[in-house]
């Protein structure tokens, strides 16, 4: 399995569906760092999100964010938060 393949199968054990609760997952570019970081986020309405590193990918997937933003997407169905 690719890198990509293990984090959307993570995301999808992660993802249970729960009453007034809001699941997003966010991608982070790290430019100092090199890295890209995936992050599954939840909350449910009224309080605090919670946060969860599930991925970190090296420097060459950095070009690659929105392709990679549609790709979790398309299999999972979650919002995807990048920034930038």
């Amino acid at each position: 399995m690719n890198p990509i393949e293990d984090i959307i199968t993570t995301i999808q054990t992660l993802f249970t569906k729960q009453p007034n609760t809001i699941y997003e997952v966010r991608i982070v570019d790290q430019r100092y760092a090199k890295k890209v970081n995936i992050f599954f986020e939840y909350y449910k309405i009224g309080q605090a999100r919670r946060s969860q590193q599930i991925g970190r990918l090296d420097d060459e997937y950095r070009l690659q964010i929105p392709a990679l933003a549609k790709q979790i997407h398309e299999a999972t169905g979650l919002t995807i938060r990048t920034s930038d």
